[in-house]
């Protein structure tokens, strides 16, 4: 035998007769696409605004801006149902909008890694345990006979005498001490005439880690392309 279709129950609302127990599948596939967006568009503006995943009080106001445009857009749903497809969905949304910002410092690190790529001088990042997590490829060619990038990982401090370790430490102890602690000039090379700093990385101003700075003395120019 075949299975029974629910049973359709109407109202007559301002003149229109409306099904009071319409499901969000229902809908139109257009309709739906539009009453999704409205919702990542809304969570997506409570998230970023304020830091923070909504709350039960944040939630109830993002639904009732959302049912506004569907309103105004004069789609009907019973409002009922656009809150269980809202609480249903909250994971996926904030899955969704946590990808989408992924991707998007994805492609700013990819930025920063071309800047430190294309200085010609050595750029050794290290973390607070002093070990080595990135190296330019000036740096790689630069401590070659070191070992190059096989340095990554290994700890800075095993690259220099116990006096150099020692001031290590103490530059890092004084990055930590304060903010606005942020670079020191360490030694100047003269074979290769060049100054080496010590420089803070920070995230919002806690201290993560610290990189080796080295700026050659010599000036470089654009040789016969040079503008100056």
């Amino acid at each position: 035998m075949a299975k029974n279709k629910k049973a359709k129950i109407h109202k007559k609302i301002d003149g229109q007769l409306l099904q009071m127990n319409k499901k969000f599948s229902n809908l139109k596939m257009k309709q739906k696409d539009k009453i999704t967006g409205w919702v990542y568009e809304e969570y997506k503006k409570y998230v970023t605004e304020n830091e923070k995943t909504p709350d039960s009080v944040a939630d109830e106001h993002i639904i009732e801006v959302v049912l506004d445009k569907i309103h105004e857009a004069q789609i009907w749903i019973p409002d009922d149902e656009i809150y269980s497809y809202y609480h249903s969905k909250k994971p996926h949304l904030q899955r969704r909008l946590d990808n989408e910002k992924a991707i998007k410092f994805k492609s700013y690190v990819s930025f920063y890694k071309s800047i430190v790529d294309q200085d010609k001088t050595s750029v050794v990042i290290c973390n607070l345990k002093h070990e080595i997590i990135y190296m330019n490829p000036a740096a790689v060619l630069n401590y070659s006979k070191y070992g190059g990038d096989k340095l990554i990982g290994r700890s800075l401090l095993d690259c220099h005498n116990p006096e150099s370790r020692e001031k290590i430490k103490q530059v890092v102890d004084w990055f930590a001490a304060d903010e606005s602690h942020n670079i020191v000039y360490t030694f100047h090379n003269e074979k290769q005439n060049k100054d080496v700093y010590m420089v803070a990385l920070r995230d919002e101003g806690k201290l993560i880690g610290y990189y080796e700075k080295h700026e050659y003395r010599d000036a470089e120019t654009m040789k016969q392309y040079d503008l100056w």
